[in-house]
């Protein structure tokens, strides 16, 4: 059987039932999992857990040391709560710098978040569970167990070739992430949010046909218009004619309703003011942070975004993470980076990432992905 890790996401800080588990490890512990994990969350779990277990030392002969109080406080301990919100701020930070120095755990994290936000897009205020109690019953002290958790830690607080070099040929979905439950839910719920997506574009059709249908409206009216106003030009011009037998006459009064619309349009009509655009060009931004260095050189990613340059190659510029949409491999050595819409007049089209010839396009292409997909978590 083994011991068994689980991380579940819930609605509040209890301990989940199996449908909430997104993650399960057997006789490990996943390294991914503690990639929202701050030094301040693990300094109040390590102090909690020394705390606690001080207070069952003197029980530890104790044949029902299970059933006292004390081991029941403790294992309570054990158990880690992290509200999402604290979680997503230290993914934030944490991924730019690991995954630039180690690129190669690109898709390894993609696949990861992927199934992750299956389970957190299910509550409106998600709180991660890791459940290691069985993984502590391989030590007899807290001390060992959390140095094991800080191995964990050191690849997102401080990560070293060393600790890559460990992990590179045994790298798997599994042993960095565990195994892969995704949430499956095919209730009313899951159909009214189908709905909410649909039914937008169902008013979009016909806002666009109301519309159409205006403009075909106006056209026929515009046409009404010319054909009464030739109709009394050539009234007034055979009238006048007829009446007083001049030409010059006729004519100036064949072109008195063209000089009336004129003088309307030009003295009486109110005119339309044209608003003045508020909006102003918002500056590219700055390349003030420099790029991370990884194991092999130094790559284009950076803390706040990543370094892109524009068509022709002669300027360079940072698109900041929550602007992107996503990456596209364009040539081995290229990325074109699709924008969000509301920020594409932020930077020159299109944003372009050259990478170094160490670099895989599509390596950096899953760790783009991975870190602009943070704000839909």
């Amino acid at each position: 059987m083994g011991n068994r890790t689980f991380l579940s996401v819930t609605s509040e800080a209890v301990d989940g039932q199996y449908e909430d588990v997104a993650f399960e490890t057997n006789n490990f512990l996943a390294p991914l999992w503690f990639s929202f994990v701050s030094q301040e969350q693990f300094q109040r779990y390590r102090e909690r857990l020394i705390s606690t277990w001080n207070t069952v030392k003197p029980h530890l002969e104790n044949e029902d040391l299970e059933d006292l109080p004390e081991w029941e406080v403790f294992a309570k301990a054990l158990h880690w709560h992290i509200p999402w919100g604290e979680a997503v701020t230290q993914l934030r930070q944490s991924l730019p710098v690991t995954l630039a120095r180690f690129p190669e755990l690109g898709p390894y994290m993609l696949e990861w978040l992927e199934t992750l936000f299956t389970h957190v897009q299910t509550h409106q205020s998600p709180v991660v569970h890791l459940e290691l109690t069985q993984y502590f019953y391989f030590y007899t002290d807290p001390l060992p167990y959390l140095e094991q958790i800080e191995q964990c830690l050191h690849l997102w607080w401080s990560p070293y070739e060393l600790w890559f070099e460990r992990w590179n040929d045994n790298m798997n979905p599994y042993l960095l992430g565990g195994e892969h439950l995704p949430k499956r839910v095919g209730n009313d719920e899951d159909r009214k949010q189908e709905e909410a997506i649909v039914t937008p574009e169902i008013g979009k059709t016909r806002v666009d046909n109301s519309t159409s249908s205006k403009k075909s409206s106006s056209k026929q009216l515009e046409r009404l218009y010319f054909w009464l106003f030739a109709i009394l030009s050539g009234a007034l011009f055979l009238g006048t004619l007829l009446m007083t037998s001049s030409k010059w006459l006729a004519v100036l009064a064949f072109l008195l309703p063209a000089i009336c619309v004129v003088l309307w349009e030009l003295l009486i009509r109110p005119k339309k003011k044209i608003p003045h655009s508020t909006k102003k060009e918002k500056p590219v931004p700055s390349l003030a942070t420099s790029k991370i260095a990884y194991y092999d050189g130094t790559s284009p990613i950076k803390l706040q975004g990543i370094e892109a340059v524009n068509l022709d190659k002669t300027d360079s510029f940072t698109v900041l993470w929550p602007h992107i949409l996503r990456a596209q491999v364009s040539q081995p050595n290229q990325l074109v980076l699709v924008l969000h819409t509301e920020f594409e007049n932020l930077y020159p089209s299109p944003a372009t990432v050259v990478l170094n010839n160490e670099l895989a396009a599509e390596l950096i292409a899953t760790v783009v992905n991975s870190i602009a997909n943070l704000p839909r978590l």
